[in-house]
């Protein structure tokens, strides 16, 4: 037995082969979003996976986006290659801020995504549009 009575005497020899477990390398949003000005909206562009494991940094990130008080943003959808709940959901969020600070929003997604927003329930919300073009005109339609 060791010494503090707990441990057998060969568990010392094993606390020198183990290695601490490194913490998980998030991707930076960067690696998944972008930020630019198009039409004079603030487009959020979304892409590669916006899911899970992109969760915690993106929604960190939308939310210095949202900081920023433009008078319209828009989420492009169009590049993401997957998007799960999480992911729908920090949409929604964004979106539910945004809105707060009586700005202007829309979302641009192709058809596939599409698809995914009716099978989610957020299709109405969302109301998503094809292009930029539409984004612009709803927001100034509002």
């Amino acid at each position: 037995m060791h010494e503090n009575g707990l441990l057998p005497e060969n568990a010392l020899s094993y606390e020198n082969r183990l290695e601490p477990v490194p913490t998980p390398a998030w991707p930076a949003p960067g690696e998944h979003a972008l930020l630019g000005t198009r039409d004079g909206l603030l487009v959020v562009d979304l892409h590669g996976d916006v899911d899970l494991a992109t969760a915690m940094p993106l929604r960190e990130w939308l939310d210095s986006v949202v900081a920023l008080r433009a008078p319209a943003y828009v989420v492009d959808l169009r590049r993401t290659m997957f998007i799960d709940s999480t992911g729908l959901n920090l949409v929604l969020r964004f979106r539910r801020r945004v809105l707060e600070h009586e700005a202007g929003f829309a979302v641009v997604c192709a058809p596939r995504t599409v698809r995914l927003l009716r099978a989610h329930g957020t299709l109405d919300l969302l109301d998503p549009v094809p292009g930029l073009p539409e984004a612009a005109s709803r927001i100034a339609g509002r």
